[in-house]
């Protein structure tokens, strides 16, 4: 294999896998290091050509450019290099993206062997958080995370779809509107993102302080509630049936004193989890509980 090139080894899908950028020279270091050792390796380039990334976190198996992966073995470095050599913002954006999609593939693949497993778990991985969420008990949407347009236009046939970032940062959209948006017309896109069926109101947020829980309802006439300063926060008298417990089993397997999940309505009525957030945003919400939110807060803090 040239060196740099993009290229897996569809000769062993088990074998290790290095994932970083693609100008990278330690990247290109440790690839040289696998040649000379005659090992088998699965090198994932991020740069001006990006492989085809597909998983549905849950089920386990990590597509690459439509060719199942199992890698018994994976080494991932954030991409620090693309960014710094050409001064574009999206480049540091879509390096985001590619760490926060495989980072959720490796929390949810604990038999996977990798550097630092310790330190991922730390991150808030939005693909890992669902994962787990459907371990205690949560109800999720059907989610794809993934650069592959085929792929993304493929999942679920002709239901209505969102994309979202799979790094957070930005608001959810139709596919379509997101697709549009995308700077490359054809192949795959240049970073990957949570593709989700399309939910309906109601709206409810969830905040959990320490062993409490308190619920919202969001009305908004948006998409995301967050498109625009006008949506209706109403506070509920008790958490929705079947959330509260399994909820709190996903803060406390997280580790999150203080946080606030999403949910909307499937159309069996059934609300779904869509995300956690460990630093959410709550004046607003405690306004619509007369105080009770902070007060809870308060309390934490003095016990």
């Amino acid at each position: 294999m040239a060196e740099g090139e993009v290229r897996l080894d569809e000769r062993d899908p088990v074998a290790p896998m290095v994932v970083g950028g693609a100008s990278d020279p330690n990247i290109t270091t440790l690839l040289g290091a696998f040649r000379r050792a005659g090992a088998a390796v699965q090198p994932v380039l991020i740069g001006a050509e990006v492989p085809a990334l597909a998983w549905e976190p849950g089920a386990g198996r990590l597509v690459l450019d439509g060719t199942p992966r199992t890698p018994r073995a994976m080494f991932l470095r954030h991409d620090v290099f693309g960014p710094l050599r050409e001064p574009n913002p999206q480049l540091a954006t879509n390096a985001m993206a590619w760490t926060a999609a495989l980072v959720g593939w490796l929390l949810a693949s604990p038999a996977v062997r990798t550097p630092n497993r310790g330190m991922w778990s730390q991150v808030n991985s939005k693909p890992a958080a669902l994962v787990l969420a459907s371990q205690v008990g949560l109800r999720l949407p059907a989610t794809l995370v993934t650069n592959d347009r085929a792929a993304a236009e493929a999942f679920l046939g002709e239901r209505d779809k969102i994309a979202k970032p799979v790094a957070g940062g930005d608001l959810a959209r139709p596919l379509g509107e997101a697709m549009a948006m995308a700077t490359r017309r054809t192949g795959p896109f240049d970073a990957p993102a949570i593709i989700q069926e399309r939910l309906a109101p109601p709206e409810v947020r969830v905040y959990v302080v320490g062993d409490e829980a308190f619920a919202f309802e969001v009305k908004s006439r948006h998409l995301d509630y967050r498109a625009a300063n006008d949506a209706e926060v109403i506070a509920l008298a008790a958490v929705p049936d079947g959330i509260a417990v399994p909820l709190l089993r996903l803060a406390h397997a997280m580790e999150l004193d203080f946080c606030a999940a999403d949910f909307k309505t499937a159309p069996d009525g059934s609300l779904r989890f869509l995300e956690v957030n460990t630093s959410p945003m709550f004046s607003r919400f405690d306004q619509a509980s007369d105080g009770r939110l902070c007060a809870a807060l308060v309390a934490w803090l003095r016990a």
